[in-house]
């Protein structure tokens, strides 16, 4: 069996180039990056061997000969969420814990590359498993996996101190493929959420509002009513699983201002009274002004 081509000069300035740029000041002292296709002996061998996804390769990070850390990068099918939580699962049942982090508040219009993340540790707190993962251009999903053996202990002691931020009732809502998203806003709380963003797109308020319409059914919002036209498309929505007795509803809102832009918001809150159901009107003037406005 033949082994592996050897390394040509080139290669090798090119291999010493990308570790340059891979490498930071550090206050801790002089650390080097180096890229590989291999996987370092160093770090557990769960984080590969367990794993079906397509391992591509790993920036490995030395102080003084020392491993202080890794980040690896895997291909895989499927959504990116799944990915990562399906190999987070791997790592729970060999013995890591799962570690719920502070998070801002989320949800709302984000790119298609947003990274979700999850932090593991293991047995013996001493090392830390960050997981990110993001859709990929060509389809599929990206996995990174950044393994740190040093700062476990400072990393687990910043989380307990950490301040819980009230769960946002926004589902994440990503934009078709090609079309580029900037997300100007989301946050809330009280009772009300909201997210705004701009798409640099030519498609139809109606075929906007049609896509983001799936995202929000499949989170389990609950259509009510809506209309569209050349310019502007509504719909109004029951918001499931808010964490009171009372009712919450949501509007989404696309418009074409502009040519070649839409202007997109989300937004729910909670019904005053109980009684009260706001009707399509009320929305839809809501909308207007807010969203030019």
């Amino acid at each position: 069996m033949s082994g592996a081509a050897p390394e040509t000069e080139r290669e090798r300035q090119l291999r010493q180039l990308a570790g340059r740029l891979l490498t930071w000041p550090d206050p801790e002292g002089p650390a080097t990056a180096d890229l590989t296709l291999g996987y370092p002996e160093e770090l557990p061998p769960e984080l590969v061997d367990r794993t079906e996804l397509r391992f591509i390769g790993s920036v490995v990070r030395r102080r003084a000969g020392e491993l202080v850390g890794a980040e690896m990068i895997f291909d895989g099918q499927g959504d990116p969420d799944a990915v990562a939580a399906d190999y987070a699962t791997t790592l729970v049942g060999l013995g890591w814990e799962r570690i719920e982090q502070p998070r801002p508040p989320g949800g709302g219009f984000q790119h298609r590359a947003m990274m979700g993340s999850t932090l593991l540790v293991d047995k013996g707190k001493s090392a830390t498993v960050y997981l990110h993962a993001a859709d990929r251009e060509d389809g599929g999903a990206e996995l990174r996996v950044r393994y740190d053996p040093v700062h476990a202990p400072e990393a687990l002691a910043n989380i307990r101190r950490g301040t819980h931020h009230e769960e946002s009732v926004l589902p994440t809502l990503k934009p078709p493929p090609g079309v580029k998203l900037q997300p100007e806003g989301t946050g809330g709380g009280g009772g009300t959420w909201r997210s705004d963003a701009r798409a640099h797109t030519e498609m139809a308020s109606s075929e906007l509002e049609a896509h983001f319409a799936r995202q929000l059914e499949v989170a389990g919002w609950g259509r009510l009513s809506g209309s569209a036209d050349e310019f502007f498309a509504w719909s109004s929505w029951l918001v499931p699983s808010v964490p009171t007795a009372r009712e919450s509803r949501g509007v989404l809102l696309v418009l074409a201002a502009f040519p070649g832009w839409r202007k997109l918001s989300l937004q729910a809150e909670l019904v005053p009274g109980s009684d009260h159901r706001p009707g399509a009107s009320r929305w839809s003037g809501y909308a207007v002004s807010s969203l030019i406005g």
